[in-house]
């Protein structure tokens, strides 16, 4: 939510001092758990806060690539916009395959 929020104050020109406050809300959060579980050595504890972390990373990316897309927002010049596509394409991937990897990861860690 964060990441299509934050894309759409950027494209339409509104306030991005509440998107700043989504997108700390989604990674502040995760983080200062992560720090203070392995501080306290709670390492197990510690990953899953830091994989919560790094999947709303991942989230707030995938989902500023596909808002992007959606409005239809493309280079000025004609040139390079198929350079432009292939890289939303390119990069629509990456963070899906990053995201699998996470779940996979998360289905593994999580206590039995």
């Amino acid at each position: 939510m964060a990441g299509i929020a934050e894309t759409l104050s950027f494209t339409t020109g509104l306030s991005s001092a509440v998107i700043g406050v989504m997108v700390a809300v989604s990674l502040l959060p995760p983080l200062a758990t992560c720090g203070m579980l392995f501080g306290a050595g709670f390492e197990k504890q510690a990953l899953g806060a830091f994989l919560l972390f790094f999947t709303n990373v991942v989230c707030i990316n995938l989902a500023g690539v596909i808002a992007f897309l959606i409005q239809g927002i493309q280079p000025r010049t004609w040139w390079k916009a198929d350079k432009a596509r292939k890289a939303a394409r390119t990069a629509i991937a990456l963070w899906t395959a990053v995201l699998l990897i996470l779940a996979i990861l998360i289905l593994l860690l999580r206590p039995k």
